[in-house]
Formats: structure tokens, sequence, C-alpha cells
């Protein structure tokens, strides 16, 4: 019995990350193609199908489900029926993708030399918002920002895609700014921290 458990753990943890994948696919065709009225025909749609599963029918089957669950929970607009069906991205729906993306945004490697400046992320998120605060903060945390302050942090590189992504996601223009500073002073524990020479 204790066994069966974890398997069982495992299949939900699975079958959700699956439907994940799905929602993100589904709304990620509708921001490239705008409005789809077949969607087979979707930019991107056999690479997107592949990821679903390896059998193009049950792709097919799993997104168009997707697609469905999608307009009942308003993150779709449908109009007309079967084939002659369009799907149409909402803003909620661009918001749940900006969410699941900003959720899985991982910073690529630093391929460009340091250009000297730092960047300083500073916010006011209210105290109304606090868990969107402490994903925000958890995300520059996991991304390898340094925290400065409670609610400044500091960075070397161009961070501005995920700056834009966060607003999103969350509607944070109001309470983030972005700085770009030529020095910071007593800046060698940043300099240590980020295994840079100036």
């Amino acid at each position: 019995m204790t066994k069966a458990r974890p398997r069982q753990k495992k299949a939900a943890t699975e079958a959700k990350t699956q439907k994940g994948l799905v929602i993100q696919i589904a709304l990620g065709l509708l921001m490239v193609a705008g409005t789809l009225t077949i969607i087979a025909l979707a930019p991107g749609i056999g690479a997107a199908l592949k990821m679903l599963d390896p059998n193009p029918r049950k792709a097919m089957d799993k997104l168009e489900r997707g697609l469905r669950r999608l307009s009942q929970s308003g993150d779709l607009e449908v109009e007309g029926t079967g084939k002659n069906s369009r799907y149409r991205i909402t803003p909620t729906g661009a918001q749940r993708l900006a969410r699941l993306r900003f959720a899985e945004y991982t910073y690529p490697p630093h391929t460009k030399k340091w250009d000297g400046k730092w960047r300083l992320v500073c916010f006011d998120i209210p105290e109304t918002e606090q868990y969107v605060r402490k994903l925000f903060q958890s995300k520059l945390s996991d991304i390898g920002f340094y925290r400065l302050q409670n609610s400044v942090f500091v960075f070397p590189y161009e961070c501005s895609e995920l700056i834009n992504l966060a607003d999103q996601a969350f509607d944070l223009e109001k309470y983030v700014r972005v700085a770009l500073v030529e020095r910071i002073d007593n800046e060698q524990h940043l300099l240590n921290f980020f295994c840079l020479k100036r």
C-alpha cells in the first residue's frame, strides 16, 4: 500500500505538468497567430504537437481538449463550431500565458562581456499583493540577482525581458523600477558575488 502512493503522486504530477504544457502550447500558438480558424494550420503546430505526444492524432486530441478547457475558463473566445471554429486569446488568457512563462523563465547563459553597469531593480509591491511580491523576489533570487536591500536587487546583465514578463503576468508596471547605474559605492562584494572585474 505504501509503494502505491508515490506512484500515484508521480502520475498526478505528470498529468498536471502535461496539462500545463497543453495550456501553454495552446495559448502560445494563439499569441503568435492572433486568431486561428483551423488549428492544424497554426504556425509551429508540428513542433508543438510533438511536445504533447509522438502520435500526431493523440497530440491533436490533447490540444483540442485543451482549447475547449481554455474557452470554458474564459482564456479563449470561440466563434462558430466544429471545423469552422475561430479561436482568439482573451486578455485573461494572455495574462495566464505570461504567468506560465514567468514561472518557467530561466535567464539565458551570459555570452556577452559585462558592460560595466549595474541594473538596480527596485519595487514597492503593496501588502495586498504579498503573494506576487514573494513570487517576484523568489524569481529574482533564483536567476541570480543580488539582494542589496529588502526591495532592491542588483544584476550586472540586461534583464528587461524578465521585467516585461513580470509586468505582463502581474501588472507590476506601477510598482517596479529598473535603473541603469555606472557605479555603486563599496561594490567589491558585488563584483565578487558575480565573479566580475572592473
